[in-house]
């Protein structure tokens, strides 16, 4: 589908009369049911060659989701992945992968490094334990997170 027939498709639907919906709110459930699309691409193995236009954010969070469900994520890789250095070291990021969610403190705060949000809103619960992930990743981190998929996937 070209852009024209996808902008002329989404204005229709936008400007359909819904009960109880506003426009603002019908682009919202949009938004999320793309993304929610997207997720559902990205069920596969990162080692698949789709995955190289994938961008690295959404391909993190969901193979993290991935390895959380296939109970991947042992009490010994999250302690790692809470550790700066490991991470710059196996990912080439500049803050922990994981960190913990502090209670009594505000969470936005929390995730933030210098005044900048470095961690996703969205937490992840891994073992009962709730975690921020880390949101600060490029292009040039994909090769390491993969190597990284890979190595937990073959053990």
């Amino acid at each position: 589908m070209d852009k024209k027939t996808f902008k002329t498709k989404v204005t229709q639907l936008i400007e359909q009369d819904v009960v109880g919906l506003e426009k603002e709110i019908k682009i919202k459930y949009m938004k999320k049911w793309i993304r929610d699309y997207e997720r559902s691409l990205i069920e596969l193995s990162p080692n698949q060659e789709s995955h190289s236009t994938i961008k690295i954010g959404i391909l993190v969070r969901n193979t993290l989701t991935k390895f959380n469900r296939a109970k991947l994520l042992t009490p010994d890789r999250v302690s790692r992945l809470q550790d700066a250095k490991y991470c710059k070291t196996t990912f080439d990021i500049n803050y922990p992968f994981l960190i913990k969610v502090q209670h009594g403190t505000s969470y936005s705060e929390q995730r933030k490094v210098n005044g900048y949000d470095r961690y996703w809103a969205d937490e992840i619960v891994i073992d009962q334990v709730r975690y921020f992930v880390c949101n600060d990743w490029y292009e040039r981190n994909r090769p390491k997170f993969i190597r990284w998929v890979r190595d937990i996937e073959s053990n």
